[in-house]
């Protein structure tokens, strides 16, 4: 008999649910992870990257204090990236590391941020003056963009670096209250450095935001002169990150402290573009792009460590007699996963987990490209950048609210335990929500992919061709009369079938026709005056703003089907493809598009009464079918027990044990009597009647 399958005082009887539950699998849970990581020797890299942390415990993380969080951070950092500083991670390592961290915090954005900058940004004078000893950790970095006044508008920042032709120095300053930099991590108590991103002004002319390397902090960790340094105070989570605040007061920088690859400022005063920025003036924000990027490959691991949990935990919790008749309380119980409801609210999470995966490999394989095949951060595919930089906005915005809601709705599954923090999941809830907002609030980079669909239908209006994600737009070239147009008449034969419904191919091409609708609902709504499409003309942001309901509606849909798109993709990818694998994750697929149909309101009116029928006939069929899979489809994810930090997401099941021995641990379990007692309870209590316990008080009934 396994470990801990009979239940008495110790021991809850859950120790052999999960693998029962793994018995059931239809395919092959290591081939379904390679197919993830990209191949066996990507799954055996993966392993190594990760076995730095193999002994590290943080089972009493959910008791620290912010300062203790912070602290277990550096330590832990430091200690794993000492040992492997000649290492320089891939953008695929980096993001296994993000999406398995055990003690996230300040130093993510050293490597994170400030090193990506400098190299995409830097010359080469600059990157051996301080990018070699940043990679070593002789010096730590912050990436000082945001302030107190302004985040997604970053033309709009007020921080000014102004430029004295006599000293040949900058003249940092924060002139206002709004200026401040606020929110960058690792500036509030670890960073010695900072990347500020600020106005620069020669002569009275403004060049626009431009960035700075800056030393904030001595040799014995003090702020430098004219520096104003702290944190900005207790989060919702995250408590490992010194988010911080700066003020600066006419602080002075020598004239190669301006990151000038792609520009620079001669001694006498004159500004000098390079090539490429000529070319392209927004280069500068290459490291935006790229974070929000990485942000959303790192978005469905944070959901699958999520999911992986109340999957789990819903197959041992049990709830409800399977015989309803039943007069004894011993009677079986049902496992709350195989409540049609639960189930439904984790498959949906577990699709979307793969979906998310899937085009974060995309979006990584993307920068790739940008940068010529290599992880260099050297910007050389240039034509490229404007669809990539739209792109990585909208799916930014859109992963990480649905990984955040997604993370949610499982702790909410897991009932009153997922509160615990000990749960793992209601930690992942608290310390993954900033990041729906961090490098632009998620509704205002979905306008910003808006944007970029607007103006591709314009384009495509004047003749331009369109292809790849926006190819749903065809139809639409050299379109002469658009007042008269109709998507639906592109729309695929309506599905009569479970069969036609789920097929991938239907699938996509009806979520293209959505795309294509929503779009046109744009141009209805703006009377197909759609301008120029130039930024600086107010008139046409105007017109925008107008219709900004519909037009985060049309980048929803044209995120979803993009989703769509690179599972259908990553599903049929010859090279690790397994029919067991296949098969599973060809309902996985449907499963998610179907969730969208069946939950997104955007859809009522454009699916007739008996398609929405199908639609959740569908629905309930799938979830029926995928039910074996459960477990197997979240050990896929092969997150370690150590990395999901869960009392009830373990992968032996031992779901009380576990919640009991934790519950031992809570500080306020190492006194009897509570700090206060004496004070403030002890007057009110009656003290005689305590003192006779649980004996009989008066004649017997």
């Amino acid at each position: 008999m396994a470990t801990g399958t009979v239940e008495s005082r110790t021991c809850g009887g859950t120790g052999g649910m999960l693998d029962a539950e793994r018995k059931k699998a239809t395919f092959d849970v290591l081939k379904l992870t390679h197919l993830l990581d990209g191949g066996p020797k990507k799954t055996k890299r993966r392993h190594f990257i990760l076995s730095p942390t193999k002994d590290l415990d943080t089972s009493d993380k959910p008791n620290w204090e912010r300062e203790e969080h912070l602290a277990q951070h550096v330590k832990t950092f430091m200690g794993i990236h000492e040992a492997y500083w000649n290492i320089i991670p891939t953008r695929e390592e980096a993001a296994w590391m993000s999406e398995n961290s055990m003690i996230s915090g300040a130093l993510m954005n050293h490597y994170g941020l400030f090193l990506p900058t400098l190299s995409s940004q830097a010359n080469d004078d600059q990157k051996f003056q301080w990018a070699m000893p940043a990679l070593q950790l002789q010096i730590i970095g912050s990436y000082g963009q945001t302030e107190l006044g302004h985040g997604s508008n970053v033309r709009g920042l007020q921080t000014i670096a102004e430029y004295d032709a006599k000293t040949e120095e900058f003249i940092l300053n924060t002139p206002t209250l709004r200026s401040l930099k606020w929110w960058p991590g690792a500036l509030g108590k670890v960073g010695t450095h900072t990347i500020v991103y600020a106005q620069l002004i020669i002569e009275g002319k403004e060049y626009g935001v431009h960035s700075f390397i800056l030393q904030i902090r001595d040799e014995n960790h003090q702020p430098l002169p004219g520096i104003e340094l702290g944190d900005v105070g207790n989060k919702l989570g995250d408590h490992g990150n010194d988010t911080g605040f700066m003020r600066l007061t006419n602080v002075r920088i020598p004239r190669d402290r301006m990151l000038a690859k792609n520009q620079q400022v001669t001694p006498e005063g004159k500004y000098v573009l390079s090539e490429a920025k000529m070319k392209n003036s927004k280069l500068h924000y290459a490291t935006m792009m790229f974070t929000r990027g990485s942000m959303v490959k790192s978005s469905g691991g944070w959901l699958a460590r999520a999911v992986t949990i109340a999957t789990r935990y819903s197959c041992v919790r049990t709830q409800g007699f399977v015989d309803t008749k039943t007069t004894t309380y011993k009677a079986q119980e049902r496992p709350i996963i195989d409540y049609q409801v639960q189930r439904y609210r984790l498959f949906k999470q577990i699709a979307l987990s793969y979906a998310i995966k899937f085009t974060g490999k995309w979006m990584l394989q993307s920068f790739s490209q940008l940068e010529g095949g290599d992880s260099s951060f050297q910007l050389k595919d240039l034509d490229g950048l404007p669809f990539l930089a739209a792109t990585s906005a909208g799916l930014k915005a859109l992963c990480t609210f649905l990984a955040w809601t997604g993370v949610e709705d499982c702790r909410k599954c897991c009932g009153g335990n997922g509160y615990l923090l000990s749960s793992g999941v209601s930690q992942i809830s608290a310390d993954y929500v900033w990041q729906t907002t961090a490098e632009g609030d998620w509704i205002v980079l979905m306008l910003q992919t808006g944007r970029f669909l607007v103006k591709t239908m314009r384009n495509a209006f004047k003749g331009e061709s369109v292809t790849g994600p926006v190819d749903y737009m065809a139809p639409l070239v050299n379109l002469k009369d658009p007042k008269s147009f109709r998507a639906d008449k592109f729309a695929p034969k309506r599905a009569t079938t479970f069969e036609e419904l789920t097929n991938l191919d239907y699938l996509l091409t009806l979520f293209k026709n959505k795309c294509l609708s929503a779009i046109v609902d744009v141009g209805s709504a703006m009377n197909w005056q759609l301008g120029s499409g130039n930024e600086d003309d107010p008139n046409y942001s105007e017109s925008l703003n107008k219709v900004g309901l519909d037009l985060t509606d049309a980048v929803r849909i044209h995120c979803y089907t993009f989703l769509l798109h690179n599972f259908i993709e990553a599903i049929r990818n010859k090279e690790h493809s397994d029919p067991k694998v296949v098969e599973v994750l060809e309902k996985v697929c449907a499963l998610y598009a179907i969730s969208i149909m069946s939950d997104d309101s955007r859809w009522i009116g454009y699916l007739d009464g008996k398609t929405t029928v199908l639609v959740k006939s569908a629905l309930v069929r799938l979830l029926d079918e995928l039910r074996p899979n459960a477990v197997a489809l979240v050990d896929a994810f092969d997150i370690p027990d150590r990395v999901l930090g869960s009392t009830i997401g373990g992968s032996d099941g031992m779901v009380y044990e576990k919640l009991f021995e934790q519950a031992k641990k809570s500080t306020l379990n190492k006194r009897e009597v509570f700090e206060g007692y004496e004070e403030v309870l002890r007057p009110r209590l009656d003290v005689e009647f305590l003192k006779g316990g649980n004996r009989r008080l008066g004649p017997k009934l």
